[in-house]
């Protein structure tokens, strides 16, 4: 499968929040409930949350930071 240049950006904050939530909802999870019964669903339910609300979240906030850094990043 190829993505078009255009595409790369969306593409890759949506792989980047993926790995993100997941790894950061297990930790927070594993530490809080420990690997008792019910935790894998605990941790899927927290991951679909984190991501459901990260997701739109970083879509929002990158092209401002993209926009504040190339007016303040002197090449």
């Amino acid at each position: 499968m190829k993505i078009k240049r255009k595409n790369e950006m969306k593409v890759t904050l949506f792989i980047m929040v993926f790995v993100m939530t997941f790894v950061v909802t297990f930790v927070s999870v594993s530490i809080n409930y420990a690997f008792q019964p019910g935790f894998l669903m605990k941790w899927i339910n927290s991951w679909g949350l984190a991501y459901i609300v990260a997701l739109p979240v970083v879509m929002i906030i990158m092209p401002v930071i993209k926009k504040f850094l190339a007016r303040h990043i002197i090449d």
